[in-house]
Order: structure tokens, then sequence, then C-alpha cells
């Protein structure tokens, strides 16, 4: 775009306008950086711009794509002699930067929720240190939105399928689901292996919206099967952990060993997973030295 045609943006956009306008930009930035640049459609653009206004969710993606991307350099440079499946294609590494983009697209709502809608949920998402998971979605509307809006609110969120008496912990669990509702409904541009990355970041607790089998992936080559469930599996398990490092030392403000720890305490079902074990050394390593997201 012309550095003239930016001037004229800007000195002709209403506020809002330019608000929306800085904040697409920044989400094409990210999809640039991912080497998708405009091969998404239109629904999935809107919606991270959406988030980019009402929430630190993108933010935190970008965080977590720089740690994905760090920690990958150091597995293969570390490792990538002795397991050669480590060494991923410029294609493998895409996927996987891209489903940490829309990891949590979900916080918009379902596929079928109208942008109006979407920004309800995103605000709901937005919420932070809310101590008490067994509280009802119902009892926040007065808070976030003020009490004379409780009506149309109710009517909104009934619209995404949330009811009065949704917990915010059934409420929070909904946005993997809504991932893959999203990404379904829109995959132009999208691949299997990195909408099941992307959706698959909560299987940990449960949460397993493609109803993805339980079996561990050894590191064992002979093991394995093929390179690409090989590195789909490595992918998944380094965004699972990166997205409850990150949560823990931004939202939770833990130094790296406190959220380290707690984040081996969340993945015990990984506890003999071998490549699960070089993930968090990884992150260990580049956390001692505050590199993880540089």
């Amino acid at each position: 775009m012309s550095e003239m045609f930016e001037d004229k943006i800007k000195n002709t956009a209403k506020p809002e306008q330019k608000e929306e306008d800085i904040c697409r930009r920044k989400v094409l930035a990210s999809l640039e950086r991912a080497d998708f640049g405009e091969q998404l459609q239109d629904e999935i653009v809107n919606r991270l711009t959406l988030m980019e206004k009402d929430s630190k969710f993108n933010e935190d993606s970008r965080q977590i794509e720089r740690g994905m991307e760090n920690i990958l350099n150091l597995l293969e440079e570390r490792y990538g002699e002795q397991y050669p499946q480590l060494r991923l294609s410029e294609k493998q590494r895409a996927n996987g930067r891209m489903a940490v983009i829309l990891h949590d697209i979900g916080k918009s709502g379902p596929a079928k929720a109208t942008p109006e809608e979407q920004e309800i949920i995103i605000k709901f998402f937005a919420c932070e240190n809310i101590g008490n998971p067994n509280l009802l979605v119902a009892d926040l509307i007065a808070e976030i939105f003020g009490a004379s809006q409780t009506e149309k609110i109710n009517h909104s969120l009934e619209n995404c399928g949330i009811h009065a008496q949704t917990t915010m912990r059934q409420f929070w669990d909904q946005h993997a689901h809504w991932t893959r509702d999203i990404l379904e409904s829109y995959p132009q541009g999208l691949d299997k292996h990195t909408k099941i990355i992307a959706c698959s970041h909560h299987i940990d607790h449960g949460i397993n919206p493609y109803s993805l089998p339980e079996s561990e992936v050894p590191l064992v080559a002979n093991v394995i099967g093929t390179l690409e469930e090989y590195v789909e599996a490595l992918e998944e398990r380094a965004l699972i952990a990166l997205d409850q490092y990150e949560a823990s030392v931004r939202r939770g403000g833990l130094s790296h060993e406190d959220a380290l720890s707690r984040v081996r305490k969340n993945l015990v079902k990984f506890r003999k997973d071998e490549l699960m074990d070089f993930v968090l050394d990884a992150i260990d390593e580049l956390g001692k030295k505050q590199a993880i997201f540089n």
C-alpha cells in the first residue's frame, strides 16, 4: 500500500475505523509472517481483527508462535543429527505457525455467530483473573456490559448455545470446539494437520474436538509411523506446553521456574512421553535465558 494512500486513511478515517484498520494490519502481518498471506477466507481475518481489538489473545498467540519457532530451532540444532525427523520442512513449520495463530479463534464464538455476538463472546473470554470457574456466565453480564444490557446479552449468548446456568468452566472449554467449528466452516488455505494442531491444544484436559486416539507417540523412529504424524505430534505438544507456559507467565505472573513446574504438573498424562520431555526441556533451557519469546 502506498504511503500516500496510508496518509489518506489516517486523515479521513473515523477513530473507530482507524482502530479497526490498525488491528487488521496487525492480523495480516501475522498471517504474512506465517507464509499464509491472503489465502484465508475473510471470515477468519475478520474474527482475528475483532480479537485484536477487544483482547490480548492474538498477542498471546504471537508470543507462542515465536516460542514454537525457538523450540523447534533448538531441537533441530541439538538433536537433528540423531533424529532426522526434527528437521522440519518450511511447509511443516508454516502449518505449525498457522495453527498457533488460529488456536484461540474459537474465543470469538461458534461459526454461526454474528459479528455482534462475536464481540460479546470475546469480551467474556477477555475477563481475566476469574477465581471461581463455577461462577455462572449470567453472573458476569452486568459487570461486563451493564445491568441495562442483560436481556440483550442473554439473547445473544443463547444464540451461541450458552445458557443462564452455563458455568465459566463450561464456557471456557467451548473454545477449542468452536475453533474446530470455525476452521471446518471456513477451510480455504488450511490443511487437515493445521486444523488438528490448532484444535488439540487442550487435549491434555480431555478436550478433543477431533476425537483423536489418546495413544502416546514415542520418539523412537520405528514406532512413530510416518514423518507427517511425527511432526504433527511434535507441534501439538509444543503448542499445548507453550499455551500453558505463556498463560502462567503473563496472566499468572509466575517466574520461569514456577510456570514450568505448573506446566509439568498439568501435563501428567505426558509423563512418560519422550517427545513432550524434549519440548519441556527446551522450554526450560530457553526460559532460563529469557529467550523463549524473543
